[in-house]
């Protein structure tokens, strides 16, 4: 028997109930129309044959990361490693939320061809969510400073920088099941999965980091299927004419909020966290995002009638200065957050000068403060020199510094008897869509507001074993580290910024 004539003969053996209606098995409902649609199945793979080839690829890779740990090739890159121990308590929960979202639309589509994919796919996220955590063990385990892998998932739940990624996933789980799909799988997975695996397991390589390169490199294997998923899924769609206005709004709020929250990561890491650089961040983003996604993916779509998202030339303009004002929100905001930092040096501002032209007249000045007021005996705290935390959007949480402090795009607008903030016009029309879906977002001022920073600290749980000393510092080797009696010393109480001009 041919494979597809065994495939389909195990189709027909679909559950049908007689106790509940064809409808009520789908437990979450959706917007788009998918009655009498013909899915298209890219894989036609039995779990039998699914199973048997993540169980081979597992093997593979602890074997490696087995041999390495013993052979133990030498230290990996502090720089690197200590941003590692932020980058993977997002990443984590980023996978666990893309488990959570493909086991909505299993139970939410009807086609058994697109259920049979996502099914799959849930497996394959819970998979990656366990081979990061077992990566964070393994450094935990092994870096010489192990402080803050042993809090990422907590961490990853309450830290200021990570309420951005909360952000998106929190967004994912909860809008409509097939939009679910078509943030995760066409945007996450198919627009940015190069820039991340490619680029971040070759950064990794690099640096010293094998145990995550071997890592990534294995779940990008799964990606291919994902990315298929996300077009058998869009194809699918495209066959009902109603439901092209619906992907238009999915595919225009996407856009936007998976470059302000993934890509903005990816821009991060690519150029903040490294010392070994090639291309910057800027460069694979363009060659990678916006020359292959949206000048060829994209163009796929157009014979269907979806046109380009209406900010793309706001998030190509974006690329120019987005790695470096994270940088500064994050790097400003330290005490906050579970790690060591590594400022910026003379051939780091070599190469950014280079690469982004002007950087150092827009952020040199942010940079020569930071290298002031790394000494704890200076009683000199960067985040209070540079005046505090910015404003938060309410959608994207991000800070209201983009695309760069000096040009920020922050407004804000009432929404009954509440003022809320945006840190763009993407943002600002995404809330204007579905108001009810943002309202409810709290952010760093939101709850910690009025209260003194080192107390700040001890709520967030960032503090050493000897109750005192914080887990982030502003250096690799500082002379000495910072406590939260230096934090009290400097007297900084958080309080919110101004609210900018209210739109009518």
């Amino acid at each position: 028997m041919k494979i597809s004539e065994a495939y389909d003969r195990v189709k027909d053996i679909d559950w049908e109930t007689s106790y509940i209606t064809e409808e009520q098995k789908t437990v979450e409902t959706t917007k788009f129309h998918l009655d009498g649609v013909k899915p298209n199945d890219p894989f036609k793979t039995f779990v039998r044959e699914y199973c048997e080839q993540e169980l081979e690829k597992d093997d593979r890779h602890y074997a490696l990361l087995e041999a390495a740990s013993r052979l133990n090739t030498g230290e990996p890159d502090g720089r690197w490693m200590e941003g590692m121990k932020f980058g993977l308590s997002n990443l984590v929960g980023v996978e666990y939320a893309a488990a959570r979202a493909m086991g909505r639309m299993a139970r939410t589509v009807a086609p058994v061809e697109l259920r049979q994919g996502y099914m799959m796919q849930m497996l394959d996220e819970m998979r990656h969510s366990n081979l990061e955590m077992n990566v964070i063990r393994h450094h935990m385990r092994s870096w010489k400073d192990p402080v803050g892998f042993d809090v990422a998932a907590k961490a990853g739940a309450c830290s200021v920088g990570s309420g951005i990624f909360r952000s998106m996933v929190e967004d994912l789980i909860t809008s409509d099941p097939v939009e679910t799909s078509i943030g995760l799988q066409v945007f996450v997975e198919t627009a940015y999965t190069n820039l991340f695996f490619v680029g971040l397991s070759a950064h990794a390589s690099a640096h010293g980091d094998d145990m995550l390169a071997s890592t990534l490199l294995t779940i990008q294997s799964d990606e291919a299927r994902h990315m298929a998923n996300g077009w058998a899924t869009l194809s699918t769609l495209m066959q009902d004419d109603r439901n092209i206005p619906l992907i238009q709004d999915a595919m225009d709020k996407w856009s936007w909020r998976i470059h302000t929250s993934f890509g903005m990561g990816n821009m991060l890491f690519g150029d903040y966290f490294v010392r070994q650089r090639t291309e910057s961040a800027k460069e694979m983003t363009m060659r990678w995002v916006f020359d292959d996604f949206y000048g060829g993916f994209y163009q796929k779509l157009e014979k269907f009638g979806i046109k380009p998202p209406p900010h793309l030339d706001d998030m190509i303009s974006d690329l120019d200065w987005m790695s470096h004002s994270a940088a500064i929100y994050i790097f400003g905001a330290w005490p906050t957050f579970f790690h060591r930092y590594d400022g910026l040096n003379d051939d780091d501002f070599e190469w950014f000068e280079k690469k982004y032209p002007g950087f150092y007249e827009h952020f040199g000045p942010f940079w020569e403060a930071y290298n002031i007021c790394k000494d704890p005996e200076e009683g000199r705290l960067i985040l209070k020199e540079m005046g505090g935390l910015p404003n938060f959007c309410q959608v994207c949480q991000r800070p209201t510094i983009f695309p760069r402090p000096d040009i920020t795009k922050e407004r804000a607008r009432k929404f009954g008897d509440q003022t809320f903030i945006f840190c763009s016009d993407g943002c600002e029309s995404i809330f204007t869509k579905e108001p009810h879906h943002y309202v409810g977002y709290k952010n760093f001022y939101d709850l910690y507001e009025g209260m003194e920073l080192s107390e700040v600290i001890k709520t967030l749980g960032f503090v050493r074993d000897d109750g005192n000393t914080l887990m982030a510092q502003p250096e690799l080797e500082p002379k000495r580290m910072w406590t939260l009696d230096d934090i009290r010393s400097v007297d900084y109480v958080v309080q919110r910024p101004p609210v900018p001009p209210i739109k009518p």
